[in-house]
């Protein structure tokens, strides 16, 4: 019986999911009624940087289906490397980029050389991180140790909720080197914390100083918690093209894409709300 297994467990999955949005739902209004509390009219400045907006080249998609797939605008041509700080189960998109320039370099402290590395791949067990020590490096050394000034790079990272700090200690230089940046942001149910806040607001305008957003996608593995009354997304995905490559007028992206798939398999799609705009 296994079509009934997996409906059973798809079912329970959902259930215990809508049990946690409910408790982070929760968490939000309490958060957002604490003394110290970010104002409701700063979150919704820092809110609205999250808008995609079109760039002039259509999006396509690299890697796997399901996770590890990500969308990427078509102008990848004339990139010389990938930087990709943190390992997932699959190397689909790290392999498929391998084929498209020189040399792809990965890193993560928390597992070992991962298996099926081509040969311009190469792997540091290391986190990304503030500060050179230990297990630990900073952007600007992993990349200047490893590519020129004149270099043109793709950054993709999913580092768990550290993409914040890491962010904000990068320099402008190395963060320009970057014509396209691939990202997953966490942690958006703390707005309205205000050590977290800063951080996150931070990091998210220096970016769109040097680049534009160009699409966004809820990672599914968490459902949507409620904000304000309206849905808002915990986890997302992040595509951003450096503003010098940008071709035509900037004019809102449609989203969902049709090339957007659910991050895990198992569980029912989450929708993108458009959590960016608001009018009360």
């Amino acid at each position: 019986m296994p079509g009934l297994k997996q409906s059973l467990s798809r079912w329970n999955h959902n259930r215990k999911r809508k049990g946690q949005t409910a408790r982070t739902t929760k968490r939000v209004i309490n958060q957002s009624a604490q003394p110290n509390a970010v104002p409701w009219d700063e979150v919704k400045e820092f809110l609205a940087q999250f808008e995609p907006m079109q760039t002039g080249h259509e999006l396509v998609r690299i890697g796997p289906d399901f996770d590890g797939g990500y969308l990427v605008p078509d102008d990848i041509e004339g990139l010389t490397a990938v930087f990709s700080p943190g390992v997932s189960d699959t190397l689909g998109f790290d392999r498929e980029m391998a084929d498209r320039v020189d040399h792809v370099y990965l890193a993560d402290a928390s597992v070992d050389r991962p298996s099926g590395m081509m040969p311009n791949m190469s792997f540091e067990k290391k986190f990304l991180g503030t500060e050179d020590s230990g297990d630990i490096m900073t952007m600007d050394a992993w990349v200047g140790g490893n590519s020129g000034q004149g270099d043109d790079l793709l950054l993709q990272m999913d580092i768990e909720g550290a993409e914040y700090d890491v962010l904000n200690a990068t320099s402008d230089e190395v963060l320009g080197r970057f014509r396209v940046i691939l990202i997953e942001y966490h942690d958006l149910d703390r707005v309205f914390d205000r050590a977290q806040f800063e951080k996150m607001s931070k990091a998210i305008a220096r970016l769109g100083e040097t680049h534009v957003l160009c699409h966004l996608h809820t990672n599914n593995t968490a459902l949507n918690f409620k904000l304000k009354g309206r849905d808002m997304s915990r986890y997302v995905e992040a595509t951003y093209l450096r503003r010098d490559r940008v071709t035509g007028p900037l004019t809102p992206a449609q989203i969902p894409h049709t090339l957007d798939q659910r991050n895990v398999e198992e569980f029912d799609d989450v929708p993108t709300p458009a959590f960016w705009r608001w009018t009360s």
